[in-house]
């Protein structure tokens, strides 16, 4: 309730300030920041708020990671960062690269440039993964062999040097069962570890995409004209709520243990839109709209992290999510709902776009 009301008078000085920047400007005296510092400061809140909600709630039995609302949840915040990607990302930093003002190897040479700026982002994600995966397959098959295995009906202790021996190795009829047990058992633990560290580094991906793109959003943020600060901050707060709900959504999936990474994602997330915006405050008298090299930076910038959301929402994320024994058991009518959530998460990301 405290922090309802908190909210509630930010908003009303929000508002009160929006009033004087106004009666300011009308009198010619000069433009005031203090509209754009409180609207940083309501759209951290709900980053914030949105991050924080899933794990404060993670324990509660109707939204378990298996249950049909964390599934909608996370579902319909895939579908915001899909959005986010496509609407928010590609089609302005295209915009900027095509723009009057921008580099004439974008403009004049190569104006469909942008596609290949899409494909090195998705190349990039790729590359990571298929590298990523491949050392934590390494680590872990080594960790394996150096790990003494001890059977039931023995004493003896086995060296492991891959699953492969365990298979291979024929020991007395006694201790057969045994061996395949373990060996199932240890092929399970296997996939189970490198899908855990293959879903970090995803999250890793998507988290470093989704900062990139927030920091740029926040350097406009800081530029813009007062006049147009509450429909950007309306347009922000729903935006950074709900893809702050699905980057957390994503995170739990991860299954971090450590504290560390609670904090990274959290303090990455909410602060790197603020960030933005106090470089652009303080950069605002003489900053050019028109310097190529800007433009055309920032449109590069852009395309290339949407590239990387795009591939690690869709063949990472969703499409893991639609491939999993848990989506495999449900009825149609639950991954219906979930569906939905994703298309809703798309149009809502498309809404958004017409107020900014």
């Amino acid at each position: 309730m405290n922090f309802s009301y908190f909210i509630l008078t930010v908003f009303i000085l929000f508002w009160r300030a929006q009033a004087a920047v106004t009666i300011t400007e009308k009198h010619h005296v000069g433009k005031n920041v203090t509209i754009i510092i409180l609207g940083v400061a309501i759209i951290f809140l709900f980053s914030f708020t949105g991050t924080i909600l899933p794990i404060i709630l993670k324990k509660k039995k109707y939204i378990k990671v298996d249950s049909i609302l964390f599934g909608s949840i996370k579902i319909f915040g895939v579908g915001i960062i899909v959005g986010v990607a496509f609407i928010h990302m590609l089609i302005p930093g295209d915009q900027l690269l095509i723009s009057n003002n921008s580099p004439h190897f974008f403009k004049e040479e190569h104006p469909h440039f942008c596609g290949a700026l899409v494909i090195i982002g998705i190349i990039f994600a790729h590359l990571i993964q298929v590298l990523t995966s491949h050392i934590l397959q390494t680590k872990v098959v080594k960790k394996k062999g150096k790990e003494p295995v001890v059977y039931n009906d023995t004493e003896k202790t086995l060296s492991i040097g891959s699953i492969k021996d365990i298979s291979e190795s024929r020991p007395s009829t006694s201790v057969t069962t045994t061996t395949t047990e373990l060996c199932c058992l240890d092929e399970k633990d296997f996939d189970n570890i490198v899908d855990k560290r293959e879903k970090q580094i995803v999250f890793y991906l998507v988290e470093l995409s989704v900062a990139i793109h927030s920091l740029l959003i926040g350097f406009a943020f800081g530029l813009s004209n007062v006049n147009k600060i509450i429909q950007l901050t309306f347009a922000l707060v729903f935006h950074q709520f709900f893809e702050g709900i699905a980057i957390s959504s994503i995170f739990l999936e991860a299954k971090f243990t450590r504290i560390k990474p609670y904090l990274v994602m959290i303090g990455l997330y909410t602060l790197t839109l603020p960030l933005g915006a106090f470089i652009g405050i303080i950069v605002r008298e003489s900053f050019n709209d028109d310097d190529s090299a800007s433009i055309g930076i920032q449109g590069c910038v852009d395309i290339i992290a949407s590239g990387i959301l795009i591939y690690d929402s869709l063949a990472n994320i969703l499409s893991h999510h639609t491939d999993s024994k848990i989506w495999n058991t449900m009825s149609i009518g639950k991954k219906a709902i979930q569906m939905f959530c994703f298309y809703l998460g798309l149009f809502m990301m498309a809404l958004i776009n017409t107020w900014i």
